[in-house]
């Protein structure tokens, strides 16, 4: 096959916001640094980040928040890490060119979101996250970072418990690309685009945790997906983009089709009410039939300046530009879209899985929020643990021997599936079963479940796995997308195991057929492991050993 070997210290795969403050840690190291990545991402999206700034906030009390929003699952060394070193980034990109806004006074203009104490919320103009990337990608040129884009990354290469690099397509160039390195970073995101109404775009499948457990690696929580509650249904043409639910905290309501602020009903307010929570009351009050002429929710601004919206809220308003609405004057139909994958590859307070030399960062990771995510938070866990991914790897690279002969039978091995790959002949075309799997997933692993909908999800993922093996490879763009469909169909898998698994509700999860938290059975995580029988399930007691 045609193809080309690129060497290198550290390999970050994934070119967001994670993965590119990771090799900028890596390379200000000293290691030789490349970063892999698909052309899109889900950073672009991020507002700002949560950071305990204002007067009378600290990192104790950043600490607790995090505590309490995990619905007693989530790993308390984890949020100790985001908590401690979450003012260190803050101010490593201020001395790096961010400006946060401020105030006439000087302080930090700070947006109080959902479950939080204090006002938290900083942000850097309209966007965070792409003022983040071009200063990232400014330093990444300075430190003469290689970076390859955009490259579709098919698989991580392995061989007696450890990584020695990855392979990917260059559908561009039309050309396989194997990367040989002595630590690899995983900086890849979620896998909210495997849901067919989702927040995210649509290469964000969960390539990540399909990659992480053929590897052997462990993955946690994997039942836990947020839902965003406030994304547009109507007007159709900004479909799937987001407002900030952190607009409740400044007046805006949630409103049924009746015109009535149903929020009372469900025992929330503007307080205690977590995504959640706001996403499961938004989805029951439509199938009670008491939603907007189509199907949703509608969300009340009206009360709010123009200014305000337009200028200080631009990421989110400024997608109804475009359409020609005014949030002043119309309110729009909203209802939950997926977003964030709260499980995911399991992880030290180095970032380091159980592989050796494989390291993970950002969305990919599971543990840190439990049940429930704060909102700001990703984008604050993105640069801590990016930057944390990097040093380790670093450090794991400087003591590691270069990538010998295993690393060329890992190839190989991966040379010989995508062989047989090319040679499959099928009817069965790739975008019908991504199609199918997404709108299952959709009706059957969403807000609300139960046994019967994971029944339905499990029926039919089994009949798209069987599909799969009927498909159409044409090319190598098939080979790969093959390989897509396999990872997605593997994830669907490991959702709807543990979400049969876990019989009760807790935070984002909620079954209608166990409607209540049982704290004494299930104040505990699920562990996905690969075995030789297949994909093996246990449960762990939460990690709460805080001094990490």
């Amino acid at each position: 096959m045609n193809y080309k070997t690129v060497y290198s210290d550290v390999l970050v795969l994934g070119g967001g916001v994670a993965g590119l403050r990771a090799a900028v840690a890596a390379a200000q190291n000293g290691a030789c640094t490349v970063i892999v990545s698909k052309e899109t991402c889900a950073s672009p999206e991020i507002m700002g980040f949560n950071a305990p700034v204002m007067p009378g906030d600290s990192e104790e009390l950043y600490f607790q928040d995090l505590e309490a929003s995990g619905y007693g699952v989530n790993d308390s060394r984890l949020a100790r890490v985001l908590s401690e070193n979450v003012l260190k980034e803050v101010e490593w990109l201020e001395n790096n060119g961010i400006h946060f806004d401020r105030d006439g006074n000087g302080m930090y203009s700070a947006i109080h979101t959902l479950g939080t104490k204090y006002p938290r919320l900083i942000k850097a103009g309209i966007s965070t996250g792409s003022a983040e990337m071009k200063m990232l990608k400014e330093k990444c040129a300075e430190l003469g970072i290689r970076r390859d884009m955009p490259v579709d990354i098919l698989g991580l290469l392995t061989a007696e418990g450890s990584v020695l690099g990855a392979y990917a397509w260059d559908s561009k160039n039309g050309q396989l690309l194997r990367y040989f390195a002595k630590a690899v970073v995983l900086a890849v995101g979620g896998c909210g685009a495997m849901q067919s109404f989702s927040t995210y775009p649509a290469s964000i499948i969960g390539d990540g945790y399909a990659m992480a457990y053929e590897a052997g690696a462990s993955l946690v929580d994997m039942e836990f997906q947020q839902f965003e509650p406030c994304c547009f249904i109507w007007p159709k043409e900004i479909e799937g983009k987001v407002i900030a639910t952190t607009l409740l905290r400044h007046g805006a309501e949630l409103l049924n089709g009746e015109g009535r602020d149903f929020m009372p009903d469900y025992g929330l307010t503007r307080d205690n009410a977590q995504k959640g929570s706001l996403a499961r009351a938004m989805e029951s009050e439509v199938r009670a039939g008491r939603g907007t002429p189509h199907g949703g929710i509608y969300y009340n601004l009206t009360m709010m300046s123009r200014e305000f919206l337009y200028r200080d809220h631009a990421i989110f308003t400024r997608p109804t530009l475009s359409v020609g609405m005014d949030l002043t004057k119309v309110m729009p139909e909203m209802m939950p879209a997926a977003h964030t994958n709260l499980g995911g590859v399991t992880v030290d307070g180095r970032c380091a899985t159980e592989i050796k030399g494989l390291y993970a960062c950002g969305e990919v990771i599971g543990g840190l929020h439990g049940a429930n995510r704060l909102g700001g938070c990703a984008g604050a866990e993105t640069v801590v643990f990016g930057h944390i991914a990097g040093d380790s790897a670093s450090a794991y690279a400087a003591t590691a021997g270069a990538p010998d002969g295993l690393a060329e039978e890992a190839w190989q091995k991966a040379e010989l599936e995508i062989g047989r790959l090319l040679e499959q002949v099928g009817d069965v075309e790739l975008g019908s079963i991504r199609k199918r799997l997404g709108e299952c997933l959709h009706d059957c692993l969403g807000i609300m479940r139960d046994g019967e909908s994971i029944a339905k999800a499990a029926q039919t993922a089994a009949e798209l796995t069987a599909e799969l093996e009927k498909a159409r490879i044409s090319g190598m763009d098939d080979a790969a997308e093959y390989i897509h469909c396999r990872n997605m169909l593997l994830l669907a898998g490991m959702q709807i195991k543990a979400s049969d698994m876990r019989r009760e509700s807790r935070g984002v999860f909620y079954r209608s057929d166990y409607p209540n938290s049982n704290d004494a059975e299930w104040r505990r995580n699920i562990i996905i492991r690969k075995s030789g029988s297949g994909m093996e399930l246990s449960v762990r007691d939460a990690v709460k050993n805080i001094n990490f």
